[in-house]
């Protein structure tokens, strides 16, 4: 690899394409009404010439646009014309902020830094809507929210937008004469998305920041201090089943203040703090049942750990991060928190974030994260981060810090290729034990061209520890993967196909601590669009081709994988219309004949230009798949008799009390035991050795899930979100086996328990907002949320009926027959700015 490295950098050659350059005009006398009715206007010299990135990348535009730039002491003014072959047609679709709505729409990029790595987005819809976005490579993260003006008229010959943009909501360091900026215009009825500043498809994942075009004429530029505070006020009501009343309600009712605070110590760093935040206008996380062996990690929704955290977005490609701020506020409330970030002029990124967690204000969980990163020339950085959690305070309480480096390099011609990695060690104290352990990651890819390849290569000693402040699926791992990636006919079109790239993956891992090979996969992913603007895709994947797997049992050994095959594939309807649906179908099958498969559809319907719907539905059905269902515990007796405990656990600490006779003959309990390491010497139980193995039976697992969002919007600042969820699953396990070794199963037919389970949730909110003006909202939030589920480890003898054996109507009835938890609160919340 240094080698290639070496040659890539000696063959490397410069690239400059013709750079589009706009003039800014001074601005006097300014209204933000969208009717470009002032003299400044005329002055300034147009930026013109847009080019279709869609539908057919590189054509002109079929829309004419003339986009002029002013500058004033304290705001950037942004002037865009849309002129329209068809006005009549121009979609106004009002929409919640940062939602397009499939409505007409003009974006300003600007890269305030001019680095070519990070602009900040601002755009706004023929409706009125505006939207506005951090930008960072190819990675678009629109929960950022600005405090900027705009206005929009509707025309005879198209529309037009005027955008006011202060500087205080920009980031820099006062050196640049010149910014990087770019235009964007859509016109969704056409499918059709253009650029002043163009780049091609086989650049797009190298980062298109790089590729903006240049803003002239803003040097000088003095911003204001930006200082906010925005206090909140919360009343909530709350109703629930009374636990010492089983059937009746119980009723709670609180008030709540807080506070978030924004100063700008320059024009290139934020100090954000937030005091007793409330969270309760954001959406709940989706219900589902986990089975794996993985924990379930969810997006973060919460505005303060969202704006301006995208410096702390470093971690192992697919495998984990090393922030995940879901952590903070998830075993106890959030008390207050603050972060640090700024770059200097340098080129020096850096980010801090402090937290403490508790509850009645009494903090007793404390985390930590500080970051730096250094640019290298272009696309290139180098950088360091450090967490420590501390929870010492609580009983139990563990404490633990996280170091590590990371760094990305790109060589070859255009810079084409790219070299990145992260190296880190953990500490981890938890009062009894302390462990310490490390993580490599490195990947070379190719990030440029129609036709690439991907590599990568990570090494996760056992004892690294990341998920006391970020999240990581799994350690003890040494994996390589390979990946060619191919945009066919060079993103043109051709046979039915409007484009269609194709993924070719690999990969194969082994136990870092004693090398054993778990297993290889590999698969063909497709997807593109057909002529008719229908989105296709299809996907193929090989699964558990040789090797063990050593998590299944959940530590009582390794099992062979067992090969599977698994396909899916999806269609959609036309994607400029109103009216979108998306149908599609998965499916596996393994090399014992079990199965699954899952329709799924989804429909999004702007039923006017007011009122949207998307309805998600699925449905997954299994057969006879091998699952782990216990880790069971055994006692033999003297007598030769074998028994079972009543709940499935550790035989060390049994008693007489804690098992049951299975019923087995003893020879039959010697044949099924026959080769199992005995625990002797049990203290509850004289006379008598102890087993423990993992049971594994044939998994049968039904279950739905039906999702329902509606908006209405009344005015671009005033909307009603619904929002419901209703789910449900059941399973059961058959023809049980004790697994013996790691390639045998001995089947265990005279198992005395059963072992099946229904789960089943509902989830609902409507959420009425009013920003009633810029960064001021009030919110009025209705949440319900009610769950029934059985989890089964009962004799078959005398057990009654199977939860399983309820069918879905059943199921949703004894749901809706249990008893609701519902909170209704209101929050208001005033923007106080300087």
């Amino acid at each position: 690899m240094l080698f290639l490295l070496g040659f890539l950098l000696f063959t490397a050659s410069p690239f400059s394409p013709d750079v589009p350059r706009v003039a800014a005009a001074p601005a006097a006398d300014m209204s933000v009404d969208g009717t470009l009715n002032e003299a400044a206007w005329e002055a300034a010299a147009p930026a013109t010439g847009f080019v279709q990135f869609e539908p057919t990348e590189g054509a002109p535009a079929s829309q004419q646009t003339r986009v002029r730039v002013l500058y004033a002491a304290d705001a950037l003014y942004i002037g865009a014309e849309m002129l329209d072959s068809r006005p009549d047609l121009v979609r106004q679709t009002l929409s919640r902020r940062d939602d397009r709505g499939n409505a007409d729409a003009f974006t300003v990029g600007i890269d305030s830094y001019n680095d070519g790595r990070t602009a900040r987005l601002f755009g706004v819809t023929a409706a009125g809507v505006q939207f506005d976005a951090i930008l960072e490579g190819d990675d678009e993260d629109d929960s950022w929210d600005a405090v900027w003006a705009s206005g929009v008229r509707v025309t005879p010959t198209g529309w037009t937008a005027e955008l006011r943009i202060p500087y205080s909501q920009l980031r820099f360091s006062g050196r640049e004469t010149s910014w990087g900026i770019n235009f964007v215009r859509e016109v969704p009825r056409l499918g059709e998305e253009s650029y002043w500043s163009p780049f091609s498809r086989e650049q797009a994942d190298s980062g298109i920041v790089q590729f903006f075009g240049q803003l002239d004429g803003i040097a000088g530029v003095r911003p204001r201090r930006l200082v906010q505070a925005v206090p909140y006020t919360l009343a909530s009501g709350a109703r629930g089943e009374d636990p010492a009343r089983l059937g009746r309600p119980a009723y709670d009712a609180g008030f709540d203040t807080g506070a978030d605070f924004k100063i700008g110590l320059t024009p290139s760093v934020i100090l954000d703090a937030t005091i007793n935040p409330d969270f309760g206008q954001v959406e709940a996380d989706p219900a589902e049942l986990n089975l794996s062996t993985f924990e379930t990690f969810f997006s973060e929704r919460r505005p303060f750990f969202l704006e301006g955290t995208q410096i702390f977005d470093n971690g192992f490609s697919r495998d984990g991060a090393l922030v995940y701020t879901r952590r903070i506020g998830g075993a106890s409330p959030l008390i207050a928190a603050t972060k640090l970030t700024g770059r200097t002029a340098r080129g020096l990124s850096f980010g801090g974030l402090a937290a403490a967690t508790g509850e009645d204000f009494d903090p007793t969980r404390f985390y930590g994260v500080a970051r730096l990163r250094q640019e290298i020339g272009e696309q290139n950085y180098v950088g360091a981060t450090g967490s420590v959690f501390d929870a010492t305070r609580g009983q139990g309480g563990a404490r633990s810090a996280v170091g590590a480096v990371d760094w990305r390099y790109r060589v070859g011609r255009d810079d084409a290729y790219q070299a990145e990695g992260v190296l880190a060690g953990s500490l981890r104290d938890d009062g009894a034990s302390g462990e310490n352990g490390f993580a490599l990651y490195v990947g070379f890819d190719q990030v440029k061209g129609y036709s690439r390849f991907g590599s990568g290569f990570r090494v996760y000693s056992p004892g690294f520890q990341l998920n006391d402040v970020g999240r990581f699926r799994e350690t003890d791992r040494v994996a390589v993967n390979g990946a060619l990636i191919q945009l066919w006919n060079e993103g043109n079109p051709f046979g039915p196909f409007q484009r269609l790239n194709t993924f070719l993956f690999s990969s194969a891992a082994w136990t870092y601590s004693d090398g054993v090979f778990r297993g290889a996969d590999a698969g063909l992913s497709s997807s593109g669009e057909l002529k008719g603007f229908r989105d296709v895709s299809f996907n193929l994947s090989l699964d558990g081709l040789g090797g063990l797997d050593v998590r299944e049992t959940r530590g009582l050994g390794p099992i062979q994988n067992l090969a599977s095959l698994s396909a899916s594939g999806s269609i959609s309807t036309d994607t400029r219309r109103n009216l979108v649906a998306e149908f599609g179908l998965s499916g596996r099958v393994d090399r014992e004949g079990g199965y699954t498969i899952g329709p799924e559809a989804d429909i999004d319907w702007t039923a006017s230009d007011r009122v949207q719907f998307r309805l998600s539905a699925e449905v997954g059905s299994s057969q006879g798949l091998r699952a782990w269902a216990a880790n069971e515990g055994f006692v033999r007796t003297g007598d030769g008799r074998l028994y079972i405990g009543n709940e499935a656990s550790n035989p060390s600490a049994f008693t007489a009390a804690d098992v049951f006779d299975t019923g087995l003959s003893s020879t039959d309990a010697t044949a099924l035991l026959d080769g199992f390491t005995p625990i002797p010497g049990l203290a509850g139980i004289p006379n008598a050795v102890g087993y423990y193995a993992p049971l594994f039976g044939r998994r049968d697992y039904r279950s739905g899930d039906l999702t329902l969002r509606t908006t209405v919007i009344f005015r671009p600042t005033i909307s009603l979100q619904l929002y419901s969820q209703l789910f449900a699953a059941r399973g059961q396990y058959r023809d049980f086996q004790l697994l013996a070794a790691e390639d045998e199963l001995r089947d265990f037919g005279a198992y005395p328990k059963r072992r099946d389970f229904s789960f089943a949730s509902f989830n609902a909110n409507a959420v009425f907002r009013w920003e009633y003006r810029p960064g001021s909202s009030l919110f009025v939030v209705w949440q319900r949320g009610m769950d029934d589920d059985l989890f089964e480890e009962v004799r078959r003898d005398g057990s009654g009926p199977s939860p399983f054996e309820r069918d879905a109507l059943g199921q949703v009835g004894d749901l809706f027959g249990r008893f609701a938890d519902d909170i209704v609160l209101v929050k208001l919340s005033y923007l106080l700015s300087r």
